[in-house]
């Protein structure tokens, strides 16, 4: 079963992440039909991870799980409506928690009623490059998981936190994507080591990070304090991911 809920996460991970555009998440926000839109998006996006399977009963799990990332969504639209809630964070967490519980509790339906999906010619092409397909799964949605997820996450929390930024928006826009970028590396070398155990080096690639904004860091405090609980929140990120997925 865990093979089956590794399949359906990473669909998850690339439809409601990577192939869902700044856009379109704006948009659902407002409109409801932006909220179908992208919820025939996330079915292709499931139906696609399907069909590298092969198997009727993958086809039938996707749609599944297409359906109810649909309701989900429509609920989560209805609520902010009705709320007119500004708390992005706590909405945001809560409807990635229903998301991956609704794939979870479905694997363990299907595979109660012997509707599994039939891995073969994944497992093959993965061992025929001498890998095993569980640890393979997994690397994927801890590398997916910890981009384009992470950085919206952390970027939605620490919007509350965030100095009074006085410079041109072009300026600060630059920087932005920069910080992404570095935020990215910085956890995919975080993983990569924790992965093989070299707990010591991690303090080496925070380090390094420090140094960059170290003028910075000691002449604005409000900034320091920012710099700090972004840079703890990614490890957490890092080490949670690590633990649930890697370990």
């Amino acid at each position: 079963m865990t093979k089956y809920i590794l399949f359906l996460l990473i669909g998850h991970v690339l439809g409601d992440f990577y192939f869902q555009t700044q856009k379109i998440s704006s948009k659902k926000a407002k409109y409801y039909k932006w909220v179908i839109i992208h919820s025939l998006e996330y079915l292709a996006t499931m139906l696609a991870m399907a069909v590298i399977v092969f198997h009727v009963e993958a086809i039938i799990m996707a749609t599944c799980a297409g359906i109810v990332h649909f309701l989900i969504d429509t609920a989560k639209f209805i609520f902010v409506k009705k709320t007119k809630t500004k708390r992005q964070w706590n909405v945001f967490c809560l409807d990635q928690i229903l998301h991956v519980v609704s794939i979870i509790t479905m694997c363990y339906f299907f595979d109660r009623f012997s509707l599994q999906m039939n891995t073969t010619f994944v497992d093959a092409a993965i061992a025929s490059c001498g890998l095993d397909s569980i640890v393979t799964l997994k690397w994927i949605l801890s590398v997916l998981l910890i981009l384009n997820p992470s950085n919206i996450m952390i970027q939605m929390f620490l919007s509350e936190f965030k100095p009074i930024e006085s410079r041109g928006q072009d300026i600060i826009n630059r920087e932005k994507n920069a910080g992404r970028m570095v935020g990215s590396l910085e956890r995919i070398i975080m993983l990569i080591l924790l992965f093989n155990q070299q707990y010591s080096a991690l303090g080496l690639v925070l380090t390094a990070k420090s140094i960059t904004r170290y003028n910075k860091i000691t002449e604005d405090k409000a900034f320091a304090e920012y710099y700090l609980l972004g840079t703890l929140l990614s490890v957490l990120v890092v080490l949670v991911i690590g633990h649930l997925v890697l370990i």
